[in-house]
């Protein structure tokens, strides 16, 4: 990983910061699931996922 990437576990790939903030901002209901891609949506437990991962409080 470099700079400003992470490992995001919703799919198991790197992704920029900014896309995490949003997928974040979405799950504590900041800014509307309607603005997430689907490609973070595809597991069932997505938000729980989200909450749970060590960077989204960062």
């Amino acid at each position: 990983m470099e700079g400003n990437t992470i490992l995001c576990p919703l799919v198991d790939d790197i992704i920029e910061d900014i896309e995490c903030i949003e997928n974040r901002d979405v799950v504590d209901e900041m800014i509307t699931e309607e603005s997430l891609p689907n490609k973070y949506k595809r597991k069932s437990n997505w938000k729980e996922i989200c909450r749970k991962c060590k960077w989204h409080n960062y």
